[in-house]
């Protein structure tokens, strides 16, 4: 014969149905903070590279700028005083871009595939003569560890063979 149900079997079976609704709860939210995270992930990579290719586009529209940032790559100090003002803006905005890709990186927003292409034209950039004398004017004005990443690690390195900062002119031979 089959007992009937005290109130203590029925509270002991809500807590048992309830306890598969917070562990179903937490899965759901679980999912959640997973798309939640690729949803972020992806907006960074979709605004890092927009402000890249908009960095590259104010040379592709400037003639002028183009020649003005290749001749500071080479010999920063020969600029004027004009071209060295727009060679600093058009420079520290890069740089300001890349500090903000580096830490987006460091952060795990960023993939590290997608990181290691900025990394390269960082590279190009501060391994040209121009582009040393440049950072060593400018270089306080970013974050230690963004400048701790590019002197102790990224102008040590051996520049890639077909290194050319803005397309212009090898600099794989140079001395480090």
């Amino acid at each position: 014969m089959i007992e009937p149900m005290h109130l203590n079997d029925l509270a002991n079976i809500g807590q048992i149905v309830g306890a598969i609704a917070v562990v179903i709860s937490l899965i759901y939210v679980a999912l959640q903070i997973r798309q939640n995270t690729n949803a972020i992930r992806a907006a960074t990579a979709q605004s890092v590279h927009e402000h890249f290719a908009n960095w590259y586009n104010s040379f592709a529209r400037d003639a002028s700028l183009s020649q003005i940032a290749i001749n500071g790559l080479k010999d920063y100090g020969s600029l004027s005083e004009a071209d060295k003002a727009r060679c600093v803006a058009v420079f520290m905005a890069f740089l300001s871009y890349s500090q903000n890709a580096f830490l987006k990186w460091r952060q795990g927003l960023l993939e590290p595939s997608l990181w290691l292409g900025w990394e390269q034209v960082i590279m190009n950039l501060v391994c040209a003569p121009g582009g040393k004398a440049f950072w060593k004017e400018r270089s306080y004005l970013f974050g230690e560890e963004f400048r701790r990443y590019v002197e102790d690690d990224l102008m040590k390195r051996t520049p890639h063979p077909e290194a050319k900062p803005m397309g212009a002119f090898s600099i794989a031979r140079q001395p480090q």
